[in-house]
Parts: C-alpha cells; sequence; structure tokens
C-alpha cells in the first residue's frame, strides 16, 4: 500500500518586531546579521558612526524571547530600552521628509497620444515640465482594550487636498529607495539656502483632511476589534457571576440571618463587573507621527480645443517617475477619457455621456439636461424640447402640443383623441364611455361628445331612442324585445319566462309592455296565456301548466303537482305504486324489471344475487328476485356456454370454466355460472341493448357466509 509523500514542515510565521528591528537597522546602513531561528532568534548589529552616540555603544546583541538571560543580549520588545530609543531616533529623523523622485520616463510620445479630439480641432498646443508635490500623512492608531494594538496608516494628498489611490506597502518602499534628497540650488555667493517647505497653514489643511480619513480607517476597524473583545468580556463575566453566586448560596440563612454578607457580596459583584467592562471599552487614539513630501516631476501638455462655437483647454499629465497618465476628467461623470467630445455648451465630455439631439443635431453632456422623448424615445435637449405640464418629463416638438381645452404643453402619451369627435385633448378631460367597444376596449370620449344616460346615470356618446316612450337611452340599457324585436328602455320592458313544460322556470327574457298580458288567475304579467283543455280558463305559464305525459295545458283544478319533482300531471295520465298505491309521477317514478310496475322510493329493494333494484312485490324474504329464484330450479348445462348463448366479448374468458343457467325478465337477462369448488359466477345483461351492467364472482367461502346471513 502506498503511502503518501510527507508534506514538509511549514516554516514558523516571522515575528513582526523582529522584521521592523532589521528594516530599521538598515535603513540606517547598518551590518545585520541574523542566528538561530523562531523564538530563538538573535541578532547582531554593527552601528555606523552616526548611531555610536545615539545607542552608546558600536555593537549590539539583540534578542527576541524575554526569558533569555541578559548575557544572550538585549530584549527588543514594546516598551523595553532599545525599542524607545529606536521610536525616539525616529521621532527626530522622521517627522518631515523631503525627498524628489527621479524621471525614469523620458519622451513625449505617451503625453501626445493620450488624448483623442472626436469634434474639435487642436490650434494651440503648450508643452513644460512641472513638479508636483505628493503629500503622505503618517497616523499611529492606538487601539487599546484589555490588550493593546497598535498600526501604522499612511494617507496620500495632492496639493489640491484630493485624496490619491492608497499606494500598496511595496510601491511606497520602492518610492522611498528611489527617491533623493531634494538639496536647493547654491545661490550665487555658494551658499545652500534653507528647503523651501508648504506653507504651514497649507500643511495644517492637509493634515486636517488626512486626519479624517485615518479617524474613519479606526472606525471601520473598531468594529473588527470589539467582535473580538466581547467574547472575552462574555467569558470573564460569567467566570464572575458564577464564582460570586456559588459563594451566595454557600452561606447558610443562619450564619447571615440579616443578609449583610450577601449584600456585601452582591455589591463586590457589581464592582468587579463595572471594572471588567471599563477594562474591555475600546479606546481608539490617532496620533500623526510623521509625513513626507515627494516632488514629482511632471510633463504637462495643454491643449487648445476649438469648434465652430467654443475654444476650451485640455490638460494632459505624465508623470516622469511612475509613467502614468491622468487625462482631462469628464464633466458629467467625472472620469478620465481619451476621446474628448465639446459639447455645444463647451463642457468636455466622454463618449458614454455624448447625446445627440434629435431637433438641431447638436452634441451635448449628460448635465445639459438632455431628455428622452416619452413617445418617440428620441434625445432631445432644453432648446428643442419642453416640459409636459401632466407628467413632467420633456417631450419632443414633434410628440407635443397644447391641449384644445386647457392650452396646456402636453406630451401625446399624456393626450388622447376623442372617440366621437377625434379632438386631441389631455387624458384628465376625458370621460371612459360606459358602452364598450365592439372588442370589449373602453373608449374616450371628451366632455362636449358625453351625455349622461337617464337610465343608468353614466356617461355615454353611443345613445339610440325607445321605441315605447321616445327618450334616448345608451346602448346598455336598450334591449330587444324578445317577442316585436323593437328596442326599449329602462321601465318600459319586463324580464318573464316563457317556457311552459317547467311551469314559467326558463330563461327569463325580456318583453316590451305592450306584448305583455294579464293573466286573470294571479293578476301577474305574463308574455303569452293558455286555455285549460278540461274547462278552457286562460292562465299564465305558473298557473296553467303542462301534463308531463299527454302534453295538454291544465289548470290548477284539473291537474296535480308531484312534490318531488314539480311535475304537473292530469288526472287520466296519473300514476300509482304497485306495492302501496301512493301517486307517483309517471316520468320520474322507476318500473319495475321484473314486474313492469311502478314503484315509489321506500318500496325499492336491491336483489342479494344480481345486485339489481326491483319492487319489494318481486323480491323474496331471503333476499332474492323472482328472476334469481327461477334459476335455482334450473339444471346447470355443461362446462362452456350451451348452443346459442351469447355473452358479451369482455365476459368471453369466464365462459369455459362453468356451468351456466339463464333467465330472463322484462329488462334483465341473468346468467348463473357455477363450478364446485370453484365458486359462482353472476352476470346481468340489459335486454334492450346489450350492455353489461353487474359482473360478480363468489368463492365458497363467500356463498357459504351468504346463506348463513354473515
Amino acid at each position: 500500500m502506498r503511502h503518501p509523500p510527507a508534506k514538509s514542515p511549514s516554516p514558523p510565521p516571522e515575528n513582526p518586531l523582529s522584521a521592523f528591528t532589521r528594516s530599521f537597522f538598515a535603513s540606517f546602513d547598518a551590518a545585520v546579521q541574523e542566528t538561530g531561528s523562531g523564538d530563538s532568534q538573535l541578532l547582531e548589529v554593527a552601528l555606523p558612526a552616526a548611531l555610536h552616540s545615539h545607542f552608546g555603544c558600536s555593537q549590539l546583541r539583540l534578542t527576541f524571547r524575554a526569558g533569555d538571560p541578559a548575557e544572550a543580549g538585549e530584549l527588543v520588545a514594546h516598551g523595553s530600552r532599545i525599542f524607545d530609543q529606536m521610536m525616539a531616533l525616529l521621532a527626530q529623523r522622521g517627522a518631515c521628509t523631503l525627498q524628489k523622485a527621479p524621471a525614469r520616463h523620458q519622451g513625449g510620445e505617451a503625453l501626445l497620444a493620450a488624448v483623442r479630439p472626436t469634434n474639435a480641432a487642436i490650434t494651440r498646443l503648450r508643452m513644460q515640465e512641472e513638479t508636483q508635490r505628493l503629500f503622505s500623512f503618517s497616523w499611529r492608531i492606538t487601539y487599546r482594550a484589555d490588550d493593546k494594538r497598535q498600526e501604522i496608516y499612511t494617507v496620500w494628498l495632492d496639493e489640491t487636498e484630493q485624496r490619491q489611490v492608497q499606494l500598496a506597502e511595496s510601491e511606497l518602499a520602492q518610492l522611498l529607495a528611489d527617491a533623493l534628497p531634494a538639496l536647493p540650488e547654491r545661490n550665487s555667493e555658494g551658499e545652500e539656502p534653507p528647503l523651501k517647505l508648504p506653507p504651514l497653514t497649507h500643511l495644517v489643511r492637509l493634515s486636517e483632511r488626512a486626519q479624517r480619513y485615518a479617524t474613519y480607517y479606526a472606525d471601520v476597524k473598531s468594529v473588527e476589534h470589539e467582535a473580538e473583545i466581547l467574547p472575552r468580556l462574555y467569558k470573564n463575566l460569567s467566570r464572575l457571576l458564577t464564582y460570586y453566586q456559588q459563594q451566595i448560596d454557600e452561606i447558610q440563612p443562619l450564619h447571615d440571618p440579616e443578609g449583610e454578607r450577601r449584600r456585601l457580596l452582591e455589591a463586590d459583584l457589581q464592582r468587579k463587573i463595572a471594572e471588567e467592562t471599563e477594562n474591555h471599552r475600546l479606546r481608539v487614539a490617532v496620533e500623526l507621527v510623521g509625513y513626507a513630501v515627494f516632488e514629482l516631476p511632471v510633463a504637462t501638455a495643454e491643449l487648445t480645443l476649438s469648434t465652430d462655437r467654443h475654444t476650451v483647454v485640455a490638460r494632459v499629465e505624465y508623470d516622469r517617475y511612475s509613467g502614468a497618465v491622468r487625462r482631462p476628467c469628464c464633466q458629467s461623470c467625472g472620469e478620465e477619457t481619451a476621446g474628448i467630445t465639446v459639447d455645444a455648451n463647451g463642457h468636455l465630455t466622454c463618449e458614454r455621456c455624448t447625446h445627440l439631439c434629435s431637433g438641431c443635431n447638436g452634441l451635448f453632456c449628460t448635465g445639459c439636461g438632455v431628455a428622452v422623448c416619452p413617445v418617440c424615445g428620441a434625445e432631445n435637449c432644453a432648446n428643442c424640447g419642453q416640459l409636459c405640464w401632466a407628467c413632467g418629463e420633456q417631450g419632443c416638438a414633434a410628440h407635443l402640443s397644447r391641449c384644445s381645452v386647457c392650452q396646456d404643453a402636453v406630451c401625446h402619451s399624456c393626450q388622447a383623441s376623442c372617440a366621437r369627435c377625434a379632438v386631441r385633448q389631455c387624458k384628465s378631460h376625458l370621460r371612459v364611455d360606459s358602452v364598450a367597444a365592439a372588442r370589449g376596449e373602453s373608449a374616450l370620449i371628451c366632455p362636449r361628445c358625453a351625455v349622461r344616460c337617464p337610465g343608468c346615470q353614466q356617461y355615454s356618446a353611443e345613445f339610440d331612442l325607445c321605441a315605447a316612450s321616445g327618450q334616448r337611452f345608451c346602448r346598455s340599457c336598450l334591449v330587444a324585445c324578445s317577442h316585436c324585436g323593437r328596442s326599449v328602455g329602462p321601465g318600459y320592458y319586463e324580464q318573464a319566462a316563457t317556457t311552459r313544460r317547467l311551469g314559467g322556470g326558463g330563461p327569463r327574457l325580456p318583453y316590451c309592455h305592450s306584448c305583455l298580458q294579464e293573466c286573470p288567475l294571479c293578476r301577474q304579467v305574463a308574455t303569452d296565456l293558455a286555455g285549460c283543455a278540461v274547462c278552457g280558463h286562460l292562465g299564465c305559464a305558473a298557473c296553467v301548466g303542462q301534463c308531463v305525459v299527454c302534453e295538454r295545458a291544465l289548470c290548477a283544478a284539473h291537474s296535480i303537482v308531484i312534490a318531488g319533482c314539480g311535475h304537473h300531471t292530469c288526472h287520466r295520465d296519473l300514476a300509482e305504486c304497485g306495492v302501496c298505491h301512493d301517486l307517483l309521477c309517471p316520468q320520474c317514478a322507476p318500473r319495475c324489471g321484473s314486474c313492469a310496475a311502478l314503484y315509489c322510493e321506500g318500496h325499492t329493494t336491491g336483489c342479494r344475487q344480481c345486485g339489481q333494484q326491483y319492487c319489494s312485490a318481486c323480491v323474496e324474504r331471503n333476499g332474492f328476485c323472482v328472476t334469481c329464484l327461477a334459476l335455482s330450479h334450473q339444471v346447470a348445462a355443461a362446462e362452456g356456454l350451451p348452443p346459442g348463448w351469447e355473452l358479451p366479448p369482455e365476459l368471453q374468458p369466464l365462459a369455459p370454466h362453468y356451468r351456466w343457467q339463464a333467465a330472463s325478465n322484462r329488462r334483465y337477462t341473468l346468467y348463473l355460472g357455477d363450478k364446485k369448488l370453484v365458486g359462482r359466477a353472476v352476470v346481468v345483461v340489459e335486454r334492450q341493448t346489450g350492455r353489461v351492467v353487474w359482473v360478480r364472482q363468489l368463492s365458497v367461502l363467500e356463498q357459504l357466509r351468504e346463506r348463513l346471513g354473515l
């Protein structure tokens, strides 16, 4: 079995204080020799002559472990003598540094190719060499709670008090290594004048602005430190609460009857909690430890761009130290741009922020008020477009007009044409026509075309005359008479049912008053009257019904309404139950399949064998119908179907397994198959349609249960 190769152990993490010490002495040209590693690391430092007086010796042996004896070397730690001497030297020499960066990039090709005018000509070009100053402010941020943490945060500003991109540690080290001391030129007498630093007021303003950035950074970092401090605080408070609660619980009431010891322990607990809370409260101090001024060589080019209307100066800067090119910024988005466009108002803009007006074909930047027309989507400037009083959008001249009612300038998306007179006006002046159009949409009509309908009190432009009253009603209120076809309005027609077979319960249709009649029996309005076939009295569909059998019109005195179904039946067509002789509806009452007599619901009985419903007179007490009893007296045929017998196709698989018997009544044909030790099969087929209505297979055990009544 192959084992994976063992991973080499990772090197121990480097002590940050050791790295700072090596970098400190190396910056002062001291020879540093390292012996050992990890916690047992030692540094042998040979000091240059410039540091002999400050440290009081020429050779240092340094250690970073507190447990080492004094013979091993001097300890370097926060608060130690060597560390304080190092910080004091930095405080003297690192307060302000004036450096000059070398010019590492020559030539002017990058400067000339930095910008590309799109609609202007370069009428003048002026190039010169300048020196720009870059200020770096180093802040020592101290986070003090139950522990102490410090870090150096550097903020970079230019002469205009604008913050520059934060330089990485490697870039800062490279800049410090490349920069040279800014030595003043000797005067005519051969003397060196003092260095020219920026005015003190300017430095104060720069430091105050840099302090705001450092303070904001410290606030952000404080949130992370507090997230680490809180678990330690909760742990200490939990330990205190547990300890003091245990001490309080151990006090016996007999030994402290007045509770004095308990109160002392509780007061001591509150004092300890306050101390722990105060010790873990985060305190942040931001202190300026030094600043540096770097003089950067910069080549500048001022380009005079001219159009037919404006002349604009664009400035391009080329940093000869880093090789970075600073191009002009777009006046709208503030981003540097290589493609420069001069708009109609003389603004420098980039390609993304340049817009073409569809009215005057002029170029405008985003800040000049170019807007999109809400109707056609075309861009238009402030001179070619106009604000809509309704929606506040700026529309183009082709899609903005004055309203014919209020005379306000409104875009066409906020206007609509009247569906009747086609006059365009504000949508707020139009009304919705209560009569829907042919496709179901709602039409808008102006106040001059809108008329209030006297029937529904709604506004509409679609009106017609009522044939009965001569009034004008909207088309939603007018209906056509189902008898004469005339259009009549509300109040001049009635809804009435016309189906006499259902006793007036059919669909209710509109009829005008001229086509309606008064029923002499119930004094109600009816569409038509019919006479009784026996007595000749006239009546409406509710008073003179129709027999469901002979379909004769009969009044209430010569017909009976069946309670169960509500059908009208004349006296001669009445039916009765064959068992109890109660009156039945001849159309709705079921008919017995055996004796063909009608029977009521109370005398309905099902057969136990064939499962069909019969009248109670055709079912014996043992639960078998007359047809099934006739089957029991027949002699079973041989296995398979007898000649001439036909079962439905879906039951043909059952035929070969049973001895079959057959019996019929007025409605059904029953097939009974029997076989010993297998069981019995019952098939019921409707005689008229040949449809199989019942199939049942009984095992020997189920037959025995039926015989025993289980």
